[in-house]
């Protein structure tokens, strides 16, 4: 499991699009972050017709690589939770906002794949409110 994500992550960072889409189930799916389509993605096809848009976006904004962009996980937990189903959970963190990552591993044929992906972004400004006590909706 620890291996997969670390191939995530890398293929990811390096916008190698062969590599990280052979991290998915053929049947995974996808929950992304906003600003992306609010629907679930379902299938290794439209997984990857989706990631290509946000890589072309990322590659835009390079200034070179690969690397093209850095994920450091942060408070990363990997746990298996039965013998063919795993959960890893972290953080990615940026001046703008904290990334919540959820991946769902499922072990197929003897190879661990990322079975659901479910991606959340939290502001910095809103972390900052709701550490002093302020919540989103003004209560």
């Amino acid at each position: 499991m620890e291996e997969l994500v670390a191939t995530f992550l890398a293929a990811f960072e390096n916008l190698d699009m062969p590599s990280f889409i052979a991290c998915f189930a053929s049947d995974a799916t996808v929950f992304f972050p906003a600003p992306e389509p609010p629907a679930r993605f379902d299938g290794r096809a439209a997984i990857q017709a989706q990631f290509s848009i946000v890589f072309a976006r990322i590659l835009g904004q390079a200034p070179g690589g690969p690397p093209y962009h850095r994920l450091v996980p942060e408070e990363l937990r990997i746990e298996q939770v039965s013998p063919n189903m795993g959960l890893a959970t972290f953080h990615l963190r940026s001046a703008e906002r904290t990334a919540r990552r959820t991946l769902v591993l499922c072990q197929h044929s003897g190879e661990w794949r990322i079975q659901h992906l479910h991606a959340s972004n939290v502001s910095v400004a809103h972390v900052a409110l709701s550490h002093q006590g302020v919540s989103s909706n003004g209560a």
